[in-house]
């Protein structure tokens, strides 16, 4: 799905709910529809934050059919990368600005998305990866080095591949 394909399918889920939920769009959709990433996705990765019961798997499934996309279109895979996250990550969220009225959509901030596509690192995370590193702010780099830290402690070897990642790219003290 391309930046319009994706909206209208967002659009028409927001108009298929019954009630209001909140999710973090992450990966792919979130480099296309907030990062400028310039690419298709075949799904949308999610974190949900509220409101996601049987009612909105059930509408995920009518838009899947609606627009022919596969069933695991809408994705909360990603929690299984969530301990990159560290605890004040909602801090940084971004709501993205888009008209719906029960679909509250947010992206993650730089330093945790920076974060996720270094610990994927596939080819596609490379390229995003290279749109993300020149936006980092000075604040920025220092979320993502205290992610590092904390990583350490419970994944060393994710911590391992940001440092490795950022020493490659010329990163100081890491």
């Amino acid at each position: 799905m391309n930046k319009q394909e994706l909206l209208s399918v967002l659009q028409d889920l927001d108009r298929e709910m019954s009630s209001p939920c909140d999710l973090v769009i992450v990966g792919g959709a979130a480099m296309i529809l907030h990062f400028g990433a310039n690419r298709a996705t075949q799904d949308v990765d999610v974190i949900i934050l509220r409101g996601a019961g049987k009612s909105f798997q059930d509408t995920v499934r009518r838009v899947a059919d609606q627009h022919g996309l596969p069933p695991g279109w809408l994705s909360d895979a990603v929690k299984g990368f969530s301990d990159i996250l560290p605890p004040d990550f909602y801090h940084r969220l971004v709501p993205l600005e888009l008209p719906f009225q029960q679909l509250r959509a947010y992206v993650l901030g730089l330093p945790e998305q920076m974060a996720m596509k270094i610990v994927a690192l596939r080819e596609q995370d490379l390229e995003d990866i290279a749109l993300l590193q020149p936006r980092l702010s000075e604040s920025d780099r220092k979320v993502l080095l205290a992610i590092r830290d904390r990583l350490d402690g419970i994944r060393p070897d994710w911590a391992q591949k940001i440092r490795y990642f950022l020493q490659e790219q010329g990163w100081k003290n890491v």
